[in-house]
């Protein structure tokens, strides 16, 4: 942000796709031609899902490159759903199918069916929590951005659907951060939790070969969310740098490098020639289904906006479950978010 309001600093960076159309209405950025954009690839290189992040609100104007995917993936432990009798192929087909596992895992003994976070702000509650709604034909914001829809009925049926899932979360599965759930999962504290594909590695490079041979991965379940990160060229670069700036975006977003960077790193490539190589091994594709079939959240003027007041009303809504004996969750959502949709809306209409 002190970048884009100061005008100085580096030349190329990497964001977050979601942070694109913050930095659209900035008028930061320095867009690409269409021959630089061509010479890179164009659309037809990368996800498509990845690419309308990089487009500026009239859909023609090139502000970015994609670079790395994002997705949520459901891990398990085998053991776990072996015991309960849970079929691992049908476990998460469906959100009925979802809460079923978890409530069979309970009913077998299993402490902690699941671990998710919900508390400090992280905005893993929105992404997760995204899913469910659009499975349930729920969107959040109109095509405009002038409007949110948190009172549309698929919206709120999504919604009680996901915080239903307080009723597999004991007290030690409470108010859990994002690397609280990574730890309950590696220290098997919990049979199930969602996270993104960073956990894939943690598993595959940091842990017992136990943990990794017991570990299963599925796509999450519900409509699954697709994000990541681009690259930018600021606005600031002068002109002799240009070319300079162009060629290593270049180079960074290839095929080679990506999968490269995927090999060292575990970077997910939004480069597609890179993305097929990643499906060609069996562990990822979950992974990668996820990613073709999933959706982005909308690119609209002021989401940053949206993004900060609901992400911290989702994880207001779980403090207010956690601490309501027998919650109605359907009540709760509705009180916390039908007001915020109104003040909301008077700001993004004006």
């Amino acid at each position: 942000m002190k970048i884009s309001l100061y005008g100085h600093g580096p030349i190329i960076s990497e964001t977050g796709s979601t942070w694109m159309s913050s930095l659209a209405g900035q008028n930061c950025l320095r867009p690409f031609t269409m021959n630089e954009a061509a010479a890179i690839g164009g659309a037809d290189k990368f996800l498509p899902a990845a690419w309308q992040s990089c487009i500026d609100f009239d859909n023609e104007t090139i502000l970015a490159i994609p670079w790395t995917l994002n997705t949520y993936l459901a891990y398990y432990r085998r053991d776990l759903f072996g015991q309960a009798g849970v079929d691992e192929s049908s476990a998460f087909s469906s959100l009925e199918a979802f809460a079923g596992t978890l409530g069979d895992l309970q009913k077998a003994g299993v402490e902690i069916p699941l671990a998710i976070p919900t508390t400090g702000n992280s905005v893993s509650v929105l992404h997760n929590a995204s899913s469910f709604v659009w499975k349930m034909g729920g969107e959040l914001i109109t095509p405009d951005g002038k409007k949110v829809l948190f009172s549309n009925p698929g919206t709120l049926a999504g919604l009680e659907a996901y915080f239903g899932l307080y009723k597999f979360l004991p007290p030690a599965a409470r108010n859990l951060t994002d690397e609280a759930c990574i730890n309950a999962y590696l220290e098997g504290r919990t049979a199930m939790t969602l996270r993104s594909p960073d956990l894939l590695g943690q598993i595959n490079r940091k842990t017992a070969e136990r943990i990794s041979q017991n570990t299963g991965i599925a796509m999450q379940p519900g409509t699954p969310f697709v994000g990541g990160s681009n690259l930018i060229v600021w606005k600031h670069v002068q002109p002799v740098q240009e070319a300079i700036a162009v060629k290593l975006v270049r180079y960074l977003s290839s095929t080679e490098n990506m999968v490269t960077q995927f090999r060292e790193i575990g970077y997910i490539p939004a480069n597609l020639e890179a993305l097929n190589q990643v499906e060609r091994e069996k562990t990822y594709i979950p992974l990668t289904q996820s990613l073709k079939i999933g959706r982005a959240l909308q690119r609209v003027p002021l989401w940053g906006l949206v993004e900060d007041k609901l992400v911290k009303a989702l994880n207001h809504i779980w403090q207010i479950i956690f601490a309501t004996p027998e919650p109605n969750v359907g009540r709760i959502i509705e009180d916390t978010l039908l007001p915020l949709e109104e003040r909301l809306n008077n700001t993004l209409s004006q």
